[in-house]
């Protein structure tokens, strides 16, 4: 990638010509500092500009005022100048540390600034020579993947319960950059969920005790699927009080827009007792085998991490049909409030997920990887490309991103665009050459 090398050549743009090239290389290390870069590059080349252009006067620091200038705006074109004005507003948010960018938004900084500049090559330039953009992230392929019959531009999905359904995160996410959501938990019915606290932080992670707050089926089929099915592949995530539920649930999700079930079975069986669905192998497999029976659509099974053996589940839902295993849900936890000498949740207890799950997440896949042929989804835990890489050498096809999504919302880009440099540092082609190779120590 060296789009603005041809500058180094040209004197007569020596104003400008170095920040261009700086910008560009900085991508490679810091999608921040080339923001930064940038934006220095687009002040020194519109202040050029109004030197270089008889038609124009009225130079000042007001970088905001030149470009909004009327006859400026006029001689480069609306479109252009709010381009401009799109790379200094990301600089100056990079300036101040507002936020850390991700590298779509630092190649868009990049692509605006070389149109600027051809535009002035192309009036100015006693040489001028068509030039076409070179993206950065043409190596974006190093993540396409392909998952039950989907092709994914990037193997990282969205985990359900903190994504809503998808729309929420539009301004933050390239949802279809995503591999897909798992959406917000959907029942046959209404819920309204738990009362009283629901959400607690705790060191390194969160305690939920939602209940399943949905609109139930019904809407979702005719109000929201609607909405999103055609910005993402979307897979609805279902819960039921009774094995029946999850195969009329099933049924009725097999429609266009909808990409595969999940199948959340950390939830009691009301009709047996209250036994945890996920919990026992028999039960899990009677789930699995009540939803492959009513739909067309693959079906992943999202196995509970309160169990004393994981593999056991997965074997039985494998036997029953389940195209995918996504694991791991919540793990049960409890906090108590030292003053009141009251649990803090309302439900008493609720799901521990976060950072601090992460370690159990990683081998929980890598001891599923071991007993299953059927591919792996992990969870639990990730908040960079590091922690993402160490499931996929457990032997997970892809990830999904939970808990971090409430503190960075687009951090599910910024790990897309970090595993391209680590999967290209590696060596590899494609991801998938990382699955499953962690080695055992000798």
């Amino acid at each position: 990638m060296n789009n603005f090398a041809f500058l180094a050549t040209r004197r007569e743009y020596r104003a400008f010509s170095k920040d261009c090239i700086d910008a560009e290389a900085a991508f490679q290390n810091s999608y921040d500092s080339c923001v930064k870069l940038v934006r220095t590059a687009v002040d020194a080349a519109i202040k050029w500009v109004y030197t270089t252009e008889k038609k124009l006067s009225g130079m000042s620091d007001d970088l905001f005022a030149l470009i909004s200038n009327p006859p400026f705006e006029q001689l480069i074109g609306k479109s252009l100048a709010k381009k401009l004005h799109y790379c200094r507003k990301l600089g100056n948010s990079a300036i101040h540390n507002e936020k850390e960018f991700s590298a779509v938004e630092a190649q868009n900084c990049l692509k605006n600034l070389f149109e600027f500049v051809q535009w002035i090559d192309k009036r100015y330039g006693k040489n001028f020579e068509p030039r076409t953009f070179s993206s950065p992230l043409d190596d974006d392929e190093l993540l396409q993947t392909e998952l039950l019959g989907m092709k994914l531009s990037t193997p990282i999905f969205a985990a359900s319960g903190t994504f809503g359904f998808g729309e929420e995160f539009e301004n933050f996410v390239d949802l279809k950059r995503l591999g897909g959501v798992m959406v917000k938990c959907i029942t046959l019915n209404p819920r309204r969920g738990n009362d009283g606290v629901r959400i607690t932080e705790t060191p390194s992670g969160m305690l939920n005790c939602i209940g399943l707050e949905n609109p139930g089926v019904e809407t979702f089929l005719t109000e929201i699927l609607p909405r999103i099915k055609d910005k993402m592949n979307v897979i609805v995530n279902v819960s039921g009080s009774s094995i029946d539920d999850y195969g009329e649930l099933a049924r009725l999700l097999d429609v266009d827009g909808v990409a595969a079930i999940e199948l959340n079975i950390s939830c009691p069986n009301v009709k047996d007792g209250g036994i945890i669905f996920g919990t026992d192998e028999t039960q899990a497999a009677k789930v699995t085998s009540a939803a492959k029976s009513a739909t067309s659509k693959p079906v992943i099974v999202k196995l509970s991490p309160n169990v004393t053996d994981i593999t056991k589940i997965a074997r039985a839902c494998e036997s029953a049909g389940a195209d995918c295993l996504s694991l791991i849900n919540t793990l049960m936890g409890m906090e108590i409030n030292v003053h009141t000498w009251r649990p803090t949740l309302g439900n008493i207890t609720g799901g521990l997920s976060g950072g601090a799950i992460k370690p159990v997440a990683v081998r929980m896949v890598w001891q599923t990887a071991q007993a299953v042929k059927i591919p792996i989804i992990g969870m639990g835990g990730i908040r960079s490309a590091e922690d993402a890489a160490e499931f996929f050498l457990a032997g997970a096809s892809a990830v999904a991103i939970g808990t971090a999504n409430f503190l960075e919302p687009s951090i599910t880009m910024k790990i897309a665009d970090d595993l391209i440099n680590y999967v290209r540092g590696c060596g590899l082609k494609n991801i998938r050459e990382l699955v499953g190779k962690a080695m055992r120590n000798s």
